[in-house]
């Protein structure tokens, strides 16, 4: 079981904040942040980041479809549409495409190896991980941090999983990396943590330098366990969290101008 005291303890050490956890859900949350019926293109990137700023729920519906390619990533509009397969390579229609892949076949063997299933129920939620009340865990945990944490993240999956291939960075939009590809490890029977955020698409919707890394249930449990005798301990990692201290002084400085 998570525990939310001794995480918190891992999250400091870190210097990261705490992670949004994701849950598929038969019902609506009651307060939450959604895209609205008809409005438009609605990035799930950008939801994420409401999440994160607010401190609040955000969710996505099988009936209201605010991004096309985010939607299949969810496991809420499958088979892909033709038009995404051409939308990210060569293009559609008369339209430009993305040329993320050089052509749609390319795309083609992504979704193929991606392997995107099903939703198991209508909603998908999003919340900070000190929302989920007692006996509500997350089916993914999701954290968004720049280089320094981000290695720290690295390096203590790979001593909590003792798998020195624990860390992947697939292709994939900002969405597939946080939401499909760490489902379709685990399908795999593979543990493994995801970094994302390389969607040249999904970057505005980041902080500067940011990118994302998220993790099954199962692989944060083993982290909240393994920190404490890892190196997140030791005279080498204090030195990284000055760097982390100073780093995230800059941007608040920044930010604040």
């Amino acid at each position: 079981m998570l525990d939310h005291k001794r995480l918190q303890d891992m999250f400091d050490l870190l210097g990261c904040e705490e992670p949004l956890g994701v849950t598929y859900a038969e019902n609506a949350p009651d307060t939450s942040l959604t895209p609205a019926p008809d409005s438009g293109h609605a990035c799930i990137v950008n939801y994420l980041r409401m999440a994160r700023a607010k401190k609040t729920s955000v969710h996505f519906s099988a009936d209201v479809v605010g991004c096309m390619g985010g939607w299949v990533y969810l496991g809420y509009a499958l088979p892909a549409p033709e038009r995404i397969v051409h939308f990210v390579t060569t293009g559609w229609q008369g339209q430009e495409g993305e040329r993320y892949l050089p052509a749609p076949d390319s795309m083609r063997r992504f979704l193929k190896d991606l392997d995107v299933r099903p939703a198991p129920a209508p909603f998908c939620a999003a919340k900070p991980l000190s929302l989920f009340r007692e006996g509500e865990e997350p089916l993914l945990a999701v954290f968004h941090c720049r280089g320094e944490t981000l290695t720290g993240l690295a390096m203590l999956a790979g001593f909590a999983l003792d798998d020195h291939d624990a860390v992947a960075m697939p292709f994939g939009s900002g969405c597939a990396n946080i939401f499909a590809w760490p489902l379709t490890y685990r399908r795999r029977g593979l543990k493994k943590a995801v970094i994302g955020g390389a969607d040249p698409s999904c970057r505005p919707f980041m902080g500067v330098d940011e990118l994302s890394f998220t993790v099954t249930t199962d692989v944060l449990l083993a982290m909240q366990e393994a920190f404490p005798r890892s190196f997140l301990k030791g005279k080498t990692w204090a030195g990284v969290k000055k760097k982390i201290d100073r780093s995230r002084k800059r941007w608040e400085e920044n930010a604040a101008r």
